[in-house]
């Protein structure tokens, strides 16, 4: 449990103010509280050196069915469950969680690794680019980044890897909305959209059951079928296990790749000159890419629970507690990186945390790369200055994940 004695810094991130911009209660976070007790007897961790060595650390876990934490937001087992984040389901689902250990975690994550190492992902260059072109086809000056491109363009290419129809990709689109209130810990949704988040997690179970199904025994090259070829050889795995790693190879797949794309035409029509640069030479493309990453991540908050007790600043994190570790804070220390809340191509590397690091590093990093290369080249080729016509960026709703939930913008075509 947290420590009574902290020093008096309460950490709100329901505050409005936070939302809009969050980075200078970041910072006081870094100087003066690296390791906070926060929300909920959760503890907050905000410097880089200490958030990477976490990120590998195993004696943290995420299996959050034994905290506090989760009793508190999912309710205890003699409760009605509150309507919180999907969770409070039935059977299976309620222990969604419990997957993301090993020896479970190490059983999944082999399961769906193959489809997204390196070579395989750089196979899929000519269909990403085929449908970065065909969304920004015949560009209108004005348009919504968000409608055009950044939803569309993770449902179209992980729908096609799957071998699911358009109509059904609107489907998952949809779902993936509703279900990535998930993974907002810490969060208090609303009646209304806790039940949306229950409803769409069980419908995009059900849905990736049936289909799981009607493709076993098939001969058939996508990804799903792929999947209940692999899951046949390891011991002990459920149909409802391998719909669970397509539901969450969906939800974060879109959602946040949506969050990306977005952020990163916010960062573009505030840099002019890099759009510029980027259109004149697209193998800037990693560069900016990493940048975006690294200043406006689109999940600012990973979150891990204390296996073992772990002290940290003289601070001790007991067994059971919830650790945020917060990748946004990190990713501008000042420590780490030389002036950095600023934009700087190649001066940074890759050494952003926001896709993880350790066993539970991002699995789609190759995947997301590629598609978010191939859409900022697409949209520097087309578009000579972009610029949103909301004076401040509507985000979405929610506490860690962060991207707009509109961006209309106007542009002047790229001549020639």
């Amino acid at each position: 449990m947290a420590d009574p004695a902290e020093p008096e810094f309460f950490f709100d991130p329901t505050d409005p103010g936070f939302r809009r911009n969050p980075y200078p209660v970041y910072a006081k976070l870094r100087d003066e509280h690296p390791v906070l007790a926060g929300p909920l007897n959760s503890w907050v961790v905000s410097r880089y050196e200490d958030v990477e060595a976490l990120l590998r650390d195993r004696r943290l876990g995420k299996d959050l069915g034994g905290t506090q934490f989760f009793a508190q937001v999912a309710g205890g087992p003699d409760e009605e469950p509150p309507p919180f984040l999907g969770l409070g389901l039935d059977g299976w689902d309620a222990n969604l969680f419990r997957l993301l250990d090993p020896p479970d975690h190490t059983k999944l994550r082999n399961l769906v690794a193959a489809p997204f190492t390196p070579s395989a992902v750089e196979a899929l260059i000519k269909s990403v680019t085929a449908v970065v072109d065909d969304l920004l086809a015949d560009l209108p000056e004005r348009f919504d980044v968000m409608e055009v491109l950044a939803s569309q363009l993770p449902v179209r290419v992980l729908g096609d890897m799957m071998g699911i129809d358009r109509e059904d990709q609107k489907l998952l689109a949809a779902w993936s909305t509703e279900i990535a209130h998930i993974l907002e810990l810490g969060a208090a949704p609303s009646e209304d959209v806790a039940i949306a988040c229950q409803r769409a997690v069980a419908q995009c179970t059900e849905y990736f059951v049936k289909v799981l199904q009607e493709r076993e025994g098939g001969d058939g090259t996508d990804l799903i079928t792929e999947l209940t070829r692999a899951g046949e050889t390891i011991e002990g795995l459920t149909i409802h296990q391998i719909a669970a790693v397509c539901v969450l190879l969906i939800v974060p797949g879109l959602d946040t790749f949506a969050n990306l794309i977005g952020n990163a035409a916010v960062i573009l029509a505030e840099h002019p000159d890099v759009l510029e640069r980027l259109a004149a030479d697209s193998s800037l493309a990693d560069d900016v890419l990493d940048e975006v990453l690294r200043l406006e991540p689109p999940t600012h908050a990973s979150w891990r629970v204390v296996n073992e007790p772990i002290t940290l600043h003289g601070r001790t994190m007991e067994a059971g507690a919830v650790v945020l570790l917060m990748l946004a804070a990190a990713n501008r220390d000042e420590r780490t990186f030389e002036n950095p809340d600023t934009l700087a191509l190649g001066a940074h590397g890759r050494k952003h945390l926001s896709f993880g690091r350790g066993i539970h590093y991002c699995l789609g990093d190759n995947l997301s790369r590629l598609m978010a290369k191939e859409a900022l080249i697409g949209l520097a080729k087309r578009c000579a200055s972009i610029k949103p016509d909301d004076d401040e960026v509507v985000l979405k709703p929610g506490l860690w994940l962060r991207g707009p939930a509109r961006l209309p913008v106007t542009t002047t075509p790229r001549v020639g």
